[in-house]
Order: C-alpha cells, then structure tokens, then sequence
C-alpha cells in the first residue's frame, strides 16, 4: 500500500489546527520564544510516522480477518488479566493515587493558584514552607480524587472483561434473573 500525504491531512487536519493554535498561543503567550514553534514540525512528522504504521498495521489485521476492535479487546483483556491480579487496591492506590494522583495534583495547583486570586506564582512559592504545603495539598487532592476514579473504573473495567471474556456475560448483568 502506498502511503499518501494528501490521506494523512485528510485525516488529521481538525487536530493539526488545533495542534498548531496552541502552539502559536504559547509562542505568542511566551513573548516571541521560538522553542515553541519548533514542536509542531517533530509532531507533525511523528504523527505522519504513527499513520503510516496505523495503516500497515490494519492491513495486517484484515489479513488475519481482525479488526482495530478485535486488536484493542484483545490487549485490554491481556492488560486487565494481569491488574486483576495484582488486586484492586494496588489499581487504585498504585496506578490510581501515585500515578494518575501526580497528573491531577498538576490540574489542581493551577485551579489552586488560578482560585487563590495571587498574580505572581513565584510569590506563591517563595517560602519554603508555603511550597512544600502547596505541592503536598494538591498531591493528596489530585491522588484521593484519582483513587476515586479508578474504583470506578475497576468496576467498569471488570464488566467489559466479564463480557468480553464470558459469552454467558449478559445473564450476569440482568437486572431481574428471570431471562437466564
């Protein structure tokens, strides 16, 4: 199959505008700093790159007579299989509260800091005590409310293995047990 530029735009452009608006905001946000320009043309290839393999790859699965949803239900169920295993509270509190927590603390401190009414982020921070209060404040903020999510995930999570795995799977979730 020969891979075409005009498919990939085609395909991709909504989110290259968008790509490149932000880009530009921070260029223009930063006063002039060009380091931001730099990152569309690398993504722009990168993405060209990971469509050409997203291609190849289809092509190999229409082969084989699967689909992109065939492929994904299969990694998932490999995925879940060994979550499962290593429990519920080490989903929540390992993947949830330490790894998705950091990226919710980073959410938090800038609603924290957008809500706090202070201008200058560097007077938020220039105490020692007040940086280590706001980083450890929003930690457990964004780790408790990641652990909450990820419960919930869990139980999602373990419906769609229950029914990808089980072909009984829709007795198991009838609300009454009259159609089993």
């Amino acid at each position: 199959m020969k891979f075409d530029f005009k498919t990939y735009l085609k395909h991709t452009y909504k989110t290259q505008l968008v790509y490149l608006a932000v880009i530009v905001a921070l260029y223009i946000y930063d006063n002039d700093n060009l380091i931001f320009l730099l990152f569309f043309p690398f993504s722009f290839i990168q993405g060209y790159y990971r469509y050409q393999y997203k291609l190849t790859q289809a092509e190999k699965l229409k082969a084989k007579g699967l689909t992109e949803e065939d492929m994904e239900n299969i990694s998932f169920v490999k995925k879940w299989e060994h979550a499962r295993k290593r429990g519920i509270w080490n989903y929540c509190i390992i993947d949830g509260g330490f790894i998705a927590g950091l990226a919710l603390s980073i959410i938090s401190s800038m609603i924290w800091f957008t809500l706090s009414g202070k201008t200058d982020f560097h007077a938020l921070l220039a105490e020692p005590i007040d940086m280590f209060a706001f980083i450890g404040y929003n930690y457990i903020i964004g780790a408790g409310i990641a652990v909450m999510i990820f419960r919930m995930k869990w139980k999602y999570n373990e419906k769609r293995f229950i029914r990808l795995t089980d072909p009984l799977a829709n007795n198991y979730f009838a609300k009454d047990y009259q159609d089993i």
